[in-house]
């Protein structure tokens, strides 16, 4: 804890290597150009601490098929592949992942690549319920937990939560009130919710899949104790990128008021100005990582 995988513009890769070598690779990208699929296969030649996760492209609606995730994994010398899961369907994503695991465990992933599968759900008893079984599948390494799907089940319990040493109110008035929901709720799952027994006895760890508002990072230290830590491997974002590409630098109280809406534009050189807001942004993350 805590290394954060940048995920950056294919002509800008080389911000992917400003927080850690801990690489976010997008299946789907890798598949559309072949320049970004090479850089990502060759990382290890620079950094031999790389480590290299394979996305399943879900978030960004171009989901990989099964076998193009193994062959991919295979082909970028991946260290860890995100198992295939359906946005917020837990029983979906829990069929779509066992059913992946016991097709292709076996052959071509034990023993080759560690395993993530995603947290999904609509509400607090589904999510709970896919968290359940993937804590138990020895198979599954990192548990996947993201942002969006944890607001509605927990809005209304984060309202009044004043967890201690974050300035709530600070926030609530500084951020539009979906980006402080988004800030606090998958806060509030993994410190109310989650149980850092079970990651321990399960051998399990949680990977944070993107973030809304970056500010986020900087709680963890104060809401976590460090043995709690232990299990939350890092984080993967666009965001210092979206940003910049949007004009925004982040404001180290509260990050962003609210999430760029232009998604980041992978084929956009982030030139000049652009890309030293990028870096800029990357550092404020480096000093609340820190």
């Amino acid at each position: 804890m805590f290394d954060i995988a940048i995920i950056s513009p294919v002509y800008d890769l080389e911000l992917s290597d400003e927080m850690s070598h801990l690489y976010m690779v997008l299946s789907w990208l890798c598949k559309e150009d072949p320049q970004y699929k090479s850089h990502f296969s060759n990382i290890k030649r620079n950094y031999n601490d790389a480590y290299v996760i394979l996305d399943n492209g879900m978030n960004e609606n171009k989901m990989s098929s099964d076998s193009e995730i193994i062959s991919t994994a295979y082909e970028i010398n991946a260290d860890e592949i995100i198992c295939p899961d359906v946005y917020l369907n837990a029983d979906e994503t829990i069929k779509r992942t066992k059913t992946f695991l016991d097709t292709h465990y076996d052959k071509y992933i034990k023993d080759k690549f560690n395993v993530m599968a995603v947290l999904q759900g609509s509400d607090n008893d589904s999510f709970l319920k896919c968290y359940n079984e993937f804590l138990k599948d020895e198979r599954i390494s990192f548990l996947g937990v993201g942002y969006r799907n944890l607001m509605k089940p927990f809005k209304n319990k984060i309202e009044n939560w004043k967890p201690s040493g974050i300035n709530t109110e600070m926030l609530k008035q500084e951020l539009t009130n979906d980006c402080y929901c988004y800030t606090m709720s998958r806060l509030y799952f993994l410190k109310n919710i989650l149980n850092f027994d079970a990651l321990k006895e399960n051998d399990k760890s949680i990977h944070l899949l993107g973030i809304y508002n970056p500010v986020e990072l900087s709680f963890y230290k104060t809401i976590f104790n460090d043995k709690e830590l232990l299990y939350i491997r890092g984080c993967d974002s666009a965001s210092p990128c979206q940003a910049a590409q949007a004009n925004i630098p982040f404001d180290k109280q509260f990050g962003v008021k609210d999430k760029p809406k232009a998604l980041l534009d992978f084929d956009r050189r982030m030139d000049g100005n652009v890309n030293r807001l990028a870096k800029y942004n990357i550092n404020i993350m480096k000093d609340w990582v820190k």
